[in-house]
């Protein structure tokens, strides 16, 4: 059954969430990847969205709604602690962005800030509405762009880096008491997880991965690292551009994308120039959902 709202998008709303487990880069927390939000929207993403509605002759203009979610470090402990008050605050304005019929598209420092995205979305009035007229409400997929897994769990992580269990999180497979705090929250299907430019990982992510019925966001660092490094985790064998563009394209042909997440994009991790060639390429994949959006005839005045 369809969901009575997902034709009625009246406007784009763009998350920012410049932090790394909680926090801003500084001389005592080094890591910059909190820094990517700003640098994507200086970089052209800003001037895309505000431009969209008049650049394709839309009937009246796109309004673009812009919110940066509040620091939390001073009132919350530990990077669990403060990355999950950030999923939750996440989660919370991607479920408003939605209600308004606004299309949400989040900057952050971290991957994990997409299991916040995908708690919004079920926790939105459209879904909700879903499950109540006897529909597949829970019927959501996530295309997955990383190079590695994001499917760790505390049990099975050895390198200890926080951020790499968002899959497991969307999943349900770790971290059940917090997860339960997020607005919205249900575990999704991992048949539904679609993963895309997977290839550093090492045995033991990969048995995990390939025992859960998934070959397995856009975490920046899916781009080859020939285009430049997009954080200190990038490598070789990624995506291209024509990768990217196709894959954007084959996305809004056979579904309906409800959110846009960027990720773990750090601007100072290989000099300008890459940083420009990386920030220019994820636009460029911004701009193809939204074209998809676009031909489906989905951007509507608020008036109608």
């Amino acid at each position: 059954m369809p969901f009575p709202t997902l034709t009625s998008l009246t406007s784009l709303t763009l998350i920012s969430v410049p932090y790394h487990v909680g926090l801003r880069a500084s001389p005592i927390h080094r890591s910059r990847v909190s820094e990517g939000p700003d640098y994507l929207k200086s970089a052209g993403l800003l001037s895309l969205l505000l431009s969209y509605g008049q650049q394709h002759n839309l009937p009246l203009p796109l309004p673009v709604h812009q919110l940066e979610i509040p620091p939390v470090e001073d009132t919350f402990e530990g990077e669990i602690g403060r990355t999950f008050e950030l999923i939750r605050r996440v989660s919370l304005a991607v479920t408003a962005a939605r209600d308004a019929a606004s299309f949400p598209i989040v900057l952050a420092g971290n991957c994990c800030i997409s299991v916040g995205v995908a708690a919004g979305l079920c926790g939105s009035r459209e879904l909700l509405m879903g499950r109540e007229d006897g529909g597949d409400g829970d019927g959501l997929g996530c295309v997955w762009f990383d190079a590695h897994d994001d499917y760790n769990v505390p049990d099975s992580m050895i390198s200890g880096y926080f951020d790499s269990q968002g899959i497991a999180m969307l999943a349900g497979e770790c971290w059940r008491g917090l997860m339960a705090t997020v607005p919205g929250f249900r575990p999704w299907l991992l048949r539904r997880v679609v993963h895309c430019g997977m290839r550093d990982v090492n045995e033991v992510e990969r048995e995990r991965v390939e025992g859960s019925a998934v070959l397995v966001h856009l975490d920046v660092d899916v781009f080859d690292a020939s285009l430049g490094k997009a954080n200190p985790f990038a490598c070789a064998g990624g995506l291209f551009e024509e990768d990217i563009t196709g894959c954007m394209a084959a996305i809004s042909e056979r579904t309906i994308p409800l959110a846009f997440t960027i990720a773990s994009f750090d601007p100072l991790c290989d000099g300008d120039e890459s940083a420009q060639r990386l920030a220019k390429l994820s636009v460029k994949a911004v701009e193809g959902v939204l074209d998809g959006l676009r031909r489906r005839g989905l951007f509507r005045s608020s008036e109608q």
